[in-house]
């Protein structure tokens, strides 16, 4: 059991809201909201070993039930770890659902050190960590954003800038080895263009495939058939083009964030908040990240933090 400091606000909650995810996750609602958290362990079931009564922690809970929004929030131990020492509770409960993002989709595309990455619509929650965790694999990262981000985009480290308001990026880059697709499946055809033969898409939100259900033993063979449907076209340009495509719905895991906290304290950077909000601002705040155009994280807080 947690008692929340500090919760993240992010896209999914608008797929959420607006039912574009009920593919995965038929929400009953009334529902209480939220993806992440910072807080402090107020009480422990008798099997936790890792974790005791005040430790500082982080987690993200399955986006299937969510509930971070909430005074206190029980979680299964294996999801939650410590936050980093060098965090706030502001800046904790802005990692999680990102970090998590970040490693997996590194994971899946495979990539390799001295890589060239873009990542779509670089500079809000998710890439505020993700570029400078993947700077931290080795990778050569382009990101793309309005031309107000061009200064966030360099204090996080990305090595290029593509300013979407002025420049197109399907004319300006070429032969990258991985993209990771923040906006849908309108962008996929132009960010293929982009990679090389062989190169690898992932994508945050444009849809399921083919390998993405055979990666879940438990889905549905109805599901599965569906999956494969509405990912034809989006494996078929891929084909085409021989490179591929894959989609990732990030899960929670206690061991990544542990490693996480790892590189948050020995390189010692710091997650970009754009705005907090209280508690009961939940909706303003969710507004906020419906526009698309944060720089960087946005939180709620408790009164008392």
């Amino acid at each position: 059991m947690i008692k929340t400091k500090v919760a993240g606000v992010d896209p999914h909650l608008i797929l959420a809201i607006t039912g574009k995810v009920k593919l995965f996750d038929r929400y009953d609602f009334p529902l209480t909201l939220g993806n992440e958290l910072a807080g402090v362990v107020v009480e422990v079931g008798s099997d936790v070993m890792d974790l005791k009564v005040g430790d500082k922690v982080y987690t993200m809970p399955p986006l299937d039930t969510m509930g971070a929004f909430a005074e206190y929030v029980a979680v299964d131990a294996a999801i939650v770890a410590k936050m980093p020492a060098n965090l706030s509770f502001k800046e904790a409960a802005a990692v999680p659902l990102s970090a998590l993002t970040i490693v997996q989709s590194l994971a899946i595309l495979d990539a390799k050190q001295g890589g060239k990455l873009f990542i779509s619509g670089g500079t809000g929650g998710f890439s505020q960590i993700a570029v400078p965790y993947a700077k931290s694999r080795g990778l050569f990262v382009t990101i793309s954003g309005s031309g107000s981000a061009r200064a966030l985009a360099q204090r996080l480290g990305a090595d290029e800038f593509v300013d979407y308001t002025t420049q197109d990026h399907v004319y300006m880059l070429t032969d990258y080895d991985y993209v990771i697709d923040t906006r849908g499946a309108s962008e996929i055809h132009k960010q293929m263009k982009i990679l090389k033969p062989g190169g690898k898409l992932v994508s945050l939100n444009a849809g399921p495939n083919a390998r993405y259900a055979n990666q879940i033993p438990e889905l549905a063979t109805t599901k599965k058939i569906l999956f494969r449907l509405l990912g034809a076209p989006l494996d078929g340009i891929a084909k085409w083009q021989r490179k591929s495509y894959d989609f990732i719905y990030v899960q929670p895991n206690g061991q990544q964030l542990a490693a996480i906290t790892k590189y948050f304290e020995k390189t010692n950077i710091y997650p970009v908040i754009d705005s907090e909000y209280s508690f009961d601002e939940a909706n303003a705040a969710i507004a906020k990240i419906a526009t698309g155009h944060s720089l960087g994280k946005v939180i709620l807080i408790d009164d008392e933090e």
